[in-house]
């Protein structure tokens, strides 16, 4: 298994991931997280599921509460990890520890623009997927307007979460990250998606909670399918194990 130095790569930025909190659940319309948990529901309930990089272990709880029972994780943060032991059967600090298992479906959720070496994990990761199994990922979109529009006039700063994130080793187009699903081998990519920003958290509760936002968020949402590379917040992917 040729996971050693892509368990490595993870561990490398374990202390860049920031504490449990620092990357919240959106359980809103157009998020990664409702998108996964929505693609997750799809599988049959006895299915063995991976979650790699749990954080908070809200999708977990999530797939849980719906009725999941072999549920796994990954995470390399110590608290975080503590936190997720009711929710997941085990909870390793790497895939390495999972030596000999293979999982019905895995989830891979903003967890590859912290590694050195992407590549190398997502082989590491296709390994331990059985066939036909279903590998959910992840990642933002470098080329998103809010980035484009500061970069226009010199701006690219930093930040403590979103696409630029401070701890982000690696930036991805649509292209770029096609480039390197197709390279992995062994896996199929049967979709392509994209997310929209999650203005929840920056505005009243009582301007979101309605059918009204719900509507302008679909309408949004089709806005970054229709054009991925400018408008998708994130570019997720299903891919199927060969």
């Amino acid at each position: 298994m040729q996971s050693h130095e892509s368990t490595n790569n993870l561990s490398q930025s374990g202390n860049k991931l920031g504490a449990l909190d620092k990357y919240k659940f959106k359980p809103f319309l157009g998020s990664s997280h409702y998108w996964a948990i929505a693609e997750a529901l799809k599988c049959p309930k006895d299915a063995e599921v991976l979650d790699i990089g749990c954080g908070s272990s809200a999708i977990g709880y999530a797939l849980k509460e719906a009725g999941f029972p072999n549920l796994f994780a990954v995470e390399i943060d110590e608290e975080a990890r503590k936190n997720a032991l009711p929710i997941y059967k085990e909870v390793k600090y790497s895939i390495d520890e999972f030596t000999g298992k293979s999982f019905n479906l895995i989830l891979l959720l903003d967890v590859i623009e912290h590694l050195p070496n992407p590549e190398e994990f997502l082989k590491a990761v296709s390994k331990i997927l059985k066939p036909g199994g279903i590998l959910l990922l992840s990642v933002p979109n470098v080329a998103h307007w809010s980035v484009r529009i500061p970069l226009l006039f010199g701006f690219f700063n930093y930040t403590d979460r979103a696409i630029l994130d401070k701890t982000h080793l690696q930036f991805f187009t649509r292209r770029r990250l096609t480039k390197i699903l197709t390279e992995v081998g062994g896996l199929n990519i049967t979709h392509l998606g994209a997310t929209i920003e999650p203005a929840e958290f920056v505005l009243p509760k009582f301007i979101w909670n309605n059918p009204i936002f719900r509507l302008c968020s679909q309408i949004r949402l089709t806005i970054a399918h229709l054009i991925p590379g400018l408008m998708a917040y994130q570019h997720v992917a299903i891919l199927r194990k060969v």
